[in-house]
């Protein structure tokens, strides 16, 4: 009798303890995965919901209450980010919050979320990174924390100077060799040319540097290490930039000293693409960069085209690029809409019936 109790006994146990393992394997394998099913919600809601459900922080200058619909099931967190982004018509960045003091980065948040352009000499790194260029229809979003700092680039040698019976033949307006940043602004806006991040920094404070920052595996550490040593404060999280409001009384926007904006510098967007490109799943990386170098070639043979042929050439092109890279999958029906409304009255603009 005794023999069949234990029976019993080690039965039960083994069932309980299969139940436990099977809980844990599932929550285990939903871990940081995003599900959000709202119709006109308020947005600050839906970030809420984000934060709790991936382990993040969500800053945005978005109004809070503002009305969105979202349909995502057990989605990664940079799925979840690019549908929210999609239907808010916002943009989803990696960011950070540079200050000399920690009280200055929590007002740099405060002043971000409040959503007003600032006049106070507030600095914005930020370069467009044409993801586009080689996201296929079935590229996975990046997820920007995964990015790395690839370090400055190597300074060339100055060049010899010509013997004497040739210096008219030298270029007199050869570039001379980039020298590298001396202080903080030009280093934090080194990170932003060499990563798809965005940064926000007082631009009064510009100590001297003298210790370029070593390359690193992560791009948060480097910019988290690089303003420690130089007594500075940092905070990063994800950030989700809708329109910035005009401040009060119109005109000035935020001051920018060529910090943001487009970058020209070829050479820097490529180490912003690739260094995104470097974050997808290794299968995908050689079809990415095979389209990157396909789209490169193209503009080159647009910039040498008759100015008569590249506008068409463009015009085809940018079509060609929405048809492979339609995203409207992700936008709620009523955002699908209210965009096939715009391509139609787009079309009418064009052939002059409105």
């Amino acid at each position: 009798m005794i023999m069949w109790k234990n029976k019993y006994v080690i039965g039960g146990a083994a069932i309980i303890v299969l139940m436990i393992a099977n809980f844990f394997i599932h929550v285990w394998s939903d871990w940081g995965l995003i599900t959000v099913k709202v119709k006109d919600a308020p947005i600050g809601q839906v970030i809420k919901s984000i934060e709790w459900q991936g382990w993040v922080t969500i800053y945005s200058n978005i109004d809070p209450q503002t009305k969105i619909s979202m349909y995502v099931d057990h989605v990664t967190l940079p799925e979840a980010m690019e549908t929210l982004a999609l239907n808010a018509e916002a943009q989803w960045r990696l960011g950070f919050f540079v200050a000399p003091t920690a009280s200055g980065v929590k007002e740099e948040i405060r002043s971000f979320k409040e959503g007003a352009d600032r006049t106070d000499g507030t600095q914005i790194y930020s370069f467009p990174t044409p993801t586009d260029m080689f996201v296929g229809e079935n590229t996975p979003v990046v997820d920007p924390r995964l990015q790395s700092w690839p370090g400055l680039p190597a300074t060339p040698p100055p060049a010899p100077a010509p013997p004497p019976a040739d210096a008219n033949a030298s270029d007199p307006n050869a570039p001379d060799p980039e020298a590298p940043p001396s202080s903080v602004q030009g280093y934090l806006r080194a990170f932003a040319e060499r990563a798809d991040i965005w940064i926000m920094a007082p631009s009064a404070w510009d100590p001297p540097v003298t210790a370029a920052p070593p390359a690193s595996s992560s791009i948060s550490s480097a910019v988290k290490s690089f303003v420690g040593r130089a007594h500075g404060s940092v905070a990063y999280a994800l950030i989700l930039r809708g329109r910035e409001q005009r401040a009060p009384g119109g005109g000035g926007g935020r001051p920018r000293g060529g910090g943001g904006g487009f970058n020209m510098d070829l050479s820097a967007m490529e180490d912003r693409v690739q260094n995104v490109i470097g974050t997808l799943p290794p299968a995908a990386r050689a079809d990415a960069m095979t389209q990157f170098n396909q789209e490169l070639q193209f503009q080159k043979e647009a910039a040498a085209a008759p100015p008569d042929q590249r506008r068409q050439m463009w015009r085809k092109h940018m079509m060609d690029r929405r048809l492979n890279n339609d995203n409207s999958w992700r936008l709620s029906p009523e955002k699908r809409a209210e965009r096939m409304a715009r391509v139609v009255s787009n079309r009418m603009t064009a052939q002059g019936k409105q």
